[in-house]
């Protein structure tokens, strides 16, 4: 007896996704993606500071804001939001993945071996002309 999935390719390739998300590891995402050298914050030319640059220019020119930023698939990260909190009352991260909210929360709760977000709220803040 054939599987209905086996036969149907879209229903093969969901079940991929849904289990590359099943092992989606937010420790490692992070610390591939947001440590030196890509968070090298004495390099304006490295991917990070160039996308928070990019994030406050954009939020700098006034022209995005207002009382609730949904931010829709955040992951583990928080650094999307940094330039936007002047800009907004409110500011939900959202996520499928429980792995990746509960890595945020571990940062919110200020949990030993969280991932430090402190360099990047003070790359931020120095780009956005801040003490």
């Amino acid at each position: 007896m054939q599987h209905w999935h086996s036969a149907d390719p879209a229903m093969s390739s969901l079940d991929a996704i849904r289990e590359g998300y099943a092992r989606f590891d937010p420790h490692a995402y992070l610390q591939n993606n947001y440590v030196p050298p890509r968070a090298d914050f004495s390099s304006e030319e490295c991917v990070v500071p160039w996308k928070l640059r990019c994030l406050a220019e954009t939020f700098a020119s006034g022209e995005i804001c207002g009382r609730t930023l949904i931010d829709v698939g955040s992951g583990p990260t928080i650094y999307q939001l940094l330039s936007a909190c002047d800009h907004f009352e409110e500011i939900v991260a959202t996520d499928f993945l429980e792995v990746n909210r509960e890595e945020l929360r571990r940062w919110v709760r200020g949990e030993p071996g969280a991932f430090d977000w402190s360099p990047f709220i003070q790359h931020v803040c120095k780009i956005e002309g801040r003490g």
